[in-house]
């Protein structure tokens, strides 16, 4: 788990771990709602990107919720594909 900062001051969180050799996997990302629309998502993900890499990782994947269009639109134009999905019928 790592801190997301600005200026020194803790903006959000990160957790990423690698799952198996090479294959690494975001469990939960996190921008304070105060600082969101600053670009802090995207440098935190290109940061869990580069800190990957720096460990011989060759694949990050994470879940995104598909009522989450913010964050499906920052995953898709940093190059993350859909592999799977869910579909629900509320029936009540």
């Amino acid at each position: 788990i790592f801190d997301a900062t600005v200026d020194g001051d803790i903006v959000g969180a990160l957790w990423l771990a690698e799952r198996s050799p090479g294959d690494w996997f975001v469990y939960d990302i996190e921008v304070d709602e105060s600082h969101r629309g600053r670009g802090l998502g995207r440098a935190t993900m290109v940061a869990a990107e580069e800190y990957v890499r720096a460990q011989g990782g060759i694949k990050l994947g994470l879940s995104v919720f598909g009522f989450n269009e913010v964050a499906r639109n920052l995953y898709s134009s940093l190059g993350y594909q859909i592999l799977a999905m869910n579909m629900v019928k509320d029936l009540a």
